[in-house]
């Protein structure tokens, strides 16, 4: 049985997957996990400036509080632990991460009311 938090964030995705695709995505994959981390959505889509198909590994956070809290619950250990389940994804699937261009996604969700009230906010990760 789902807790109460599982189920807000089955629907965080759920609401972030349909942002994506009608923002012109093609969601690939959703849940991808490995013992070492996991990836909520990874998904293709073609870049308006240069016109090359990239591949987006996109970690969705919802939350039913606390303005910011979304993105301070992503932090180094965290992305650490994504890191691992992208490259896995990667490797497994033959993607060359030095021909494939990749982003890597934050999409964070505030809920004030399910289902028809909530803001949804999508970052680009900075990767160094």
């Amino acid at each position: 049985m789902q807790t109460a938090k599982q189920k807000l964030g089955q629907w965080g995705e759920e609401q972030a997957s349909l942002f994506l695709i009608k923002a012109g995505y093609e969601i690939v994959k959703r849940n991808y996990s490995i013992p070492q981390g996991e990836v909520d959505i990874i998904a293709s889509h073609y870049d308006n400036y240069d016109k090359l198909k990239k591949l987006s590994f996109i970690e969705v956070k919802t939350r039913s509080y606390g303005e910011g809290s979304a993105e301070r619950a992503v932090d180094e250990e965290k992305m650490k632990k994504f890191f691992k389940a992208c490259q896995s994804y990667c490797f497994e699937n033959n993607i060359d991460i030095g021909i494939t261009p990749i982003m890597f996604e934050q999409i964070s969700i505030y809920v004030e009311r399910m289902p028809d009230k909530f803001v949804l906010r999508k970052y680009v990760i900075p990767v160094d």
